[in-house]
């Protein structure tokens, strides 16, 4: 299971276009290539570039899904997690997955800095629900997890060893 599919990574016009440009691409064909309809209007070798373009955004969407985990493991939830169940995973694994493609393309525009802005608040996102401090949502089934005080901090000390009754009158 997948929090993210390429039909998801490339919904959206500027979606779209943004990750044909990345691959040198036309858009229409890249659209027809991911929703697996017909292609026949462009040539063989066209098609063959579509498809390497979509093996290689699955191979990074499977990264992105490896990030996600790795960090959800830690904090004990079991994998995989539902994306349908948790809509925010889906948006964090699409924020790593657009950084990671656009490394790797070695691409920049102005794009760029909002592209890395949102894989780093995806990443923080994730360590905050490893570390048990940010919840999935509704149905979290470790929301609340934490020690049972809450992680408040306890002093223990021995009794006192002076009181009115052992030292008598004085």
């Amino acid at each position: 299971m997948s929090y993210l599919t390429a039909q998801q990574l490339a919904d959206g016009p500027e979606s779209l276009k943004e990750l044909s440009e990345l691959y040198g691409i036309d858009a229409a064909l890249l659209a027809a290539t991911l929703d697996g309809g017909d292609r026949s209007a462009w040539t063989i070798d066209e098609q063959a570039e579509a498809d390497e373009a979509l093996d290689s955004v699955n191979r990074f969407i499977a990264l992105g899904d490896g990030e996600v985990d790795a960090r959800l493991s830690q904090r004990g939830y079991q994998l995989p997690m539902s994306a349908a169940q948790f809509p925010v995973l889906t948006v964090w694994a699409r924020a790593i997955v657009r950084y990671h493609i656009h490394r790797q393309r070695d691409r920049t525009s102005e794009e760029t800095g909002r592209i890395e802005r949102d894989y780093r608040d995806a990443l923080r996102a994730l360590d905050y629900v490893a570390q048990g401090k940010l919840s999935l949502g509704a149905g979290d089934p470790l929301a609340g997890a934490g020690p049972a005080d809450g992680g408040a901090v306890r002093v223990a000390s021995n009794p006192r060893m002076f009181t009115r009754n052992t030292l008598g009158a004085l």
